[in-house]
């Protein structure tokens, strides 16, 4: 099977996010609805999210959705600032769970850009939803929330990477691939008893042989660290004769026969 490389995909476009997931109608059901089970069926009804308590991941975007909205709500969003900041949560979780490779610096830029393209006056490029203040409350708000979970929401979001390594040595042969083969099932009770001692004594051949040359290794090691280590005493006995000669030596020239004429 061809190996393929896995990459990011590309981010989205960033664009303006008024209106895009909750219309004006349906900002007019999410603000009637004043319980958080009442937003819950008005997402259902707007969105199609799905209500099933039993599957984590539904519940889990289901509690972005709903948290979301009751941000906006208690910091007295109009419907415009709340469609667009629902549709910059929405949009930053799609950037996030898109690929299972880490991306989160991608996807903060990306957040950021969002961000901008909604609280700048140049249209047709980008709307003045948010001023300053509000600006600051949105980022602090998805990095305390979102951005502090980031791998919690790719760990359920995106399925699992497994890594196939693969190794190869400079001057040694490559290994042929694993060819899986047909063993024959025969019964015990058919084989000779002669036939199996063999058969055991081939199969432990290898394992005994990878023995014999490992311990041969070490001995051969263990005998050069041995003579190394005897080379190094014998210089410092003879290094420790010729020092207490010559202090010997050094006594005897200043002992008072020695001074005598």
């Amino acid at each position: 099977m061809a190996l393929r490389r896995l990459e990011k995909p590309e981010l989205p476009a960033v664009k303006i996010c008024l209106w895009e997931d909750l219309t004006f109608s349906g900002m007019d059901i999410i603000q009637k609805a004043s319980t958080t089970e009442e937003i819950k069926q008005a997402l259902h009804q707007l969105l199609s999210v799905s209500l099933d308590g039993t599957d984590p991941r539904a519940a889990i975007l289901l509690d972005l959705y709903v948290y979301t909205l009751q941000f906006a709500k208690s910091h007295r969003f109009n419907k415009e600032q709340t469609s667009g900041f629902f549709s910059i949560v929405k949009r930053l979780h799609q950037a996030c769970t898109g690929t299972p490779l880490g991306n989160v610096k991608e996807c903060f830029d990306y957040f950021l850009e969002l961000v901008l393209c909604n609280s700048v006056r140049r249209p047709p490029f980008s709307v003045d939803l948010f001023n300053a203040e509000q600006v600051k409350l949105v980022t602090d708000y998805v990095l305390d929330t979102y951005f502090r979970h980031f791998k919690l929401y790719k760990y359920v979001f995106t399925p699992q990477l497994r890594l196939d390594l693969s190794l190869c040595y400079q001057g040694m042969p490559e290994t042929p691939p694993a060819v899986e083969e047909e063993m024959p099932v025969v019964d015990q009770d058919e084989v000779p008893p002669e036939e199996t001692e063999p058969q055991g004594e081939q199969a432990a051949a290898p394992g005994h042989e990878l023995r014999q040359y490992i311990e041969a290794q070490l001995a051969e090691q263990v005998s050069e660290l041995k003579t190394s280590i005897e080379g190094r005493i014998q210089a410092g006995e003879q290094q420790l004769n010729l020092k207490l000669a010559a202090l010997e030596k050094s006594k005897g020239a200043k002992s008072p026969r020695a001074k005598k004429k």
